[in-house]
Formats: structure tokens, sequence, C-alpha cells
């Protein structure tokens, strides 16, 4: 693979020359405003707001849904941590993460009034390709060895993004992407905690701060991806390969596409709930009917759900014993659910019914989101009888999209007012005839 020709590639890069990836980009931005402004009310955000006050700086850059300025680098920060602070935001089968929060936070972290909104969305486009096929090259093997993918790629495709927008030469965007590589970090072990959300803040940090720092001279070694102690070496299992092969023929954000969430939790577990809540409302099952729970997934396929015995909602969001336990018993799958506050013990206690496994005889489906997932629920009732359900696409995934009014609908509730939203909406959809300034004047700030 050579850098060089990837930097190229990037350069010369036009996907909004296909009306399809245009709308795939609007629907993008939406959902990422969406899961942003659904925090307004969350603790975190406004202890990162009082810190950022504190600490101060000059005032380029606004915080999303927030009446404060602050520097590019905080901007980013925020952003970041704000769009995956519920874990509610857009996911990627090829990146196995969460590409729009750390794109979208840093290149509305650098974006200026008076920048082509169209350029913007592309730049959007073009990050979410990189992320993409640097996933697809690295995974399972990246993933599996405790990376967390959001912020190890996330930052080389956001700052690869940030570069494209401000139109840098191949060469600054192999520099830009090389600088945010070696602070490549995230480890999979915060999952549950605050630091993951904050994974994703500092990516999109380190992805702006690499684009300035390279504009105002500083250079790095831009063959990143070649070197011996290069990128995919020290991250991968030691191959590079071809990062270019038929770029620009399809893009990503359509193909496979992203894939918008319904519930605020890891998306691994979201087969299992569609699963859950299907033999709830089919069965009208409560807790005295369930004897025993089996979650059965394909090799590998629960790893992101590290928590098996969960004690708070936050880790809750990466047990499927918490929530298919919640979803079987009809409880409602909703952020309440999810907070940082201890489960209660007698429900600890309740999932603790539930036992996962894997499988590896079972044939996954040709439709299967990601490739090769499924998640199989089987329930044994208290009087002997066996209900199961397998699920391949959930809600929300691209063989099983959300509608346009569900999206719709997720922005107005974070909103919280119709009229706000609709102007929000007009913004994003002229972005592609004007400057990034109109999105920046209908941004809802509480």
């Amino acid at each position: 693979m050579n850098t060089e020709r990837l930097s190229e590639m990037i350069y010369h890069s036009t996907p909004l020359v296909n009306e399809v990836v245009l709308q795939a980009a609007i629907e993008g931005l939406l959902d990422y405003l969406a899961v942003s402004y659904q925090t307004k009310s969350e603790k975190e955000i406004t202890i990162l707001k009082q810190i950022i006050l504190e600490e101060g700086g000059n005032g380029t850059s606004y915080l999303i849904g927030s009446h404060i300025h602050a520097t590019r680098s905080q901007a980013a920060l925020f952003n970041g941590f704000q769009a995956h602070l519920l874990d509610y935001d857009d996911v990627h089968s090829d990146v196995r993460g969460h590409p729009s929060a750390v794109i979208l936070s840093a290149l509305l972290a650098v974006g200026e009034p008076e920048m082509s909104g169209k350029r913007f969305l592309a730049a959007y486009v073009v990050g979410v390709e990189i992320m993409a096929r640097f996933g697809e090259a690295m995974n399972p093997y990246h993933y599996t060895k405790g990376w967390h993918n959001t912020a190890t790629l996330g930052v080389i495709a956001a700052a690869g993004a940030v570069a494209y927008l401000r139109e840098y030469s191949p060469r600054l965007i192999a520099e830009t992407m090389s600088l945010a590589a070696t602070q490549s970090a995230g480890l999979r072990l915060q999952f549950g905690t605050v630091v993951k959300p904050l994974h994703v803040g500092i990516a999109a940090k380190n992805a702006v701060d690499s684009a300035d720092w390279i504009r105002m001279g500083l250079h790095s070694n831009p063959d990143f991806l070649n070197d011996k102690n290069g990128f995919f070496e020290v991250y991968g299992e030691n191959r590079v390969p071809d990062l270019t092969v038929n770029w620009g023929k399809t893009w990503r954000i359509v193909t496979p596409g992203l894939w918008f969430k319904q519930y605020p939790f890891c998306s691994a577990a979201a087969h299992g709930a569609d699963a859950a809540v299907f033999l709830h409302k089919t069965y009208d099952l409560s807790e005295d009917d369930i004897e025993s729970v089996s979650v059965c997934f394909p090799p590998n396929g629960d790893s992101a759900l590290i928590h098996h015995n969960p004690s708070t909602g936050e880790e809750g969001r990466f047990s499927i014993e918490y929530i298919v336990w919640l979803a079987l018993t009809g409880k409602p799958l909703t952020f309440a659910s999810f907070e940082s506050k201890p489960i209660p013990h007698s429900w600890r206690e309740s999932f603790q019914k539930v036992n996962r496994e894997t499988d590896a005889t079972i044939k996954p489906s040709k439709a299967a989101l990601p490739v090769g997932r499924f998640t199989i629920v089987t329930v044994t009732t208290t009087n002997g009888d066996v209900l199961s359900k397998r699920i391949d696409t959930p809600k929300g995934s691209p063989g099983n999209p959300l509608t346009k009014s569900q999206l719709k609908e997720k922005l107005h509730k974070a909103v919280g007012d119709e009229v706000e939203t609709e102007k929000i909406i007009a913004a994003v959809h002229a972005l592609n005839h004007t400057s990034l300034g109109v999105l920046q004047e209908a941004d809802y700030r509480n």
C-alpha cells in the first residue's frame, strides 16, 4: 500500500456527484445532531462545560447545542464526548465502531461560517470512507485485541477529513493522518464507563490538533502505512493492504451504509434486544414465566459486550444479560435504564437466568449485518415451553433501516420543539448549496 497514493485519492475525491451519497451524508449529520442534543441534561456535559470555561482560550468554535464558544481543540473534545456519551450514535459495520461522532465533531470544530457546506459534507463522506477502509483492513484482529476502533481508527479518519475540508495538498494530508496515527489510542476495557465517550472526544481533538500543527509548519513522517514501524505493523497483523482499491466507485457511507440506533446501548446487543422484544410482545412474558434464557452468538459476536453482571445501567449498555432481561420482561429500553446509577439488586439477581453462548456451526444469513452476525434468544418457561427468536438484521441497520419519519422523530425528541426541529432539518438539507454558517445559525442552543 502506497501512502502517497491514498493521499492522492483523498485529495481528488468528489463524492457528492451522486445524489444517494449526498442524502446519506444529510441523514448522518441529522442523526449526529439528534444524539448530541439528547445529552443536554446529562451531568457529565455540565462538568465538561465547566472545565472548558475554567480553562478559557480563544473562542473561535462553538459547542454543539450550547451558547459557549471555545478553542478548536476544546470544541472537538466536547462535541465528540457529547455525541458518544449515550452510545446512541451511528455505527458502521466495516469500522466496527462509530464514525460520525468523531469525524463530524472534528469537522464542526474547525468549520468556519464562510466554508462551503458542500465541501463540509464531502469531507464527512471522505472521513467515513477512510475509517471504514481501515476498519475492514484491520478487523477482526484489531478489535478483538482490545482496541476501541472508534478512537484508534477515528483519529486518523477525522484528521484526513479535516485535511480534505481545508484542501491540504496530498503531502500534507498524509502528514496530518500520520501525526494523528501516532496519537491513536483507546482500550475496550473502558466500555461501560464515561471514559469510552471521552475516547471519542480525545480522538476528535487529536485530529484537529494534528491538522492545525501541520498547517502551522510542523512536519511528520508521511509514510505511516508502509514503514516497518508503521500503523499496520504495530496495530494490525503485520500486513499493509491496499486501501485505495475501487476508491470512489462506491462510498461506504452508502454501501454498506450507516446504522442509526433506536436504543442507547451497544449495537452488538441490538439483535438480541429485537429478539427479546419480539418474544415479550408475542408471548406476553413476565419475570415469573421465565425459567432460563440462552443468548447465542457466532464466535466473537459478543466481543463488545464485556459486562456479564453489570452493577450500573452504564455498564448495562454492554451487557446482553441485562438488555435481554429488560426486554423480555417488558421493561423500557430507554435512557433511564442505562444511567450510571446502580441497578436494583432484585434485577441483578433476576438476569442471572440469562446465559450466553457461541456456536460456530450455525450458518449466517446472507443478509446479516454486520456480515456473519446473528443472535438467537431462547427462553425456557416455568411450564416447560421453549420459545426462540433469531435476528440477523436488527432495526436501524442498513438492511432494516429506520424510516425518515423515525429519524425525524429521533431529532424532535432530542430538541423538544417542532419549529426548531424543522429549522435544523432545513439548514442541513440546504448545506449542499449554502455555507456552513447556515447550519451554525440553525444549531439548537439550550
